[in-house]
């Protein structure tokens, strides 16, 4: 699946599906040490949500960073986990954000 989501756009560079505490449960495309990016994925997600608690705007429903290297989405996958992806700046965020959330929806089902 994550073969198919890479595919969406030469732009992605990478994606993987992260577990609540950081685990690594797949992931496709170039990354030296996958386990090592999932722990960031994991730890920023955390500190978005206590960010956006501590702002009493709700629940964090997804992340989208984009410096002049590239991009960076975090989303959750409902409470099981999330879906990490790292990308090129040429990204198209909004075609993106409607492919990773069909996405999401398809792989909720397999965690």
């Amino acid at each position: 699946m994550l073969g198919r989501l890479n595919g969406m756009s030469p732009d992605i560079l990478l994606s993987m599906v992260i577990s609540t505490d950081g685990l690594v449960i797949a992931h496709r495309g170039q990354v030296e040490d996958p386990d090592h990016f999932g722990a960031y994925f994991v730890e920023m997600q955390l500190v978005c949500e206590k960010i956006i608690g501590e702002l009493r705007y709700g629940g964090v429903e997804e992340i989208f960073i984009r410096s002049q290297s590239g991009c960076v989405t975090v989303l959750p996958v409902f409470d099981r986990g999330y879906v990490a992806c790292m990308s090129t700046p040429n990204l198209n965020a909004s075609l993106f954000q409607m492919l990773a959330w069909k996405f999401v929806r398809e792989i909720h089902g397999l965690l």
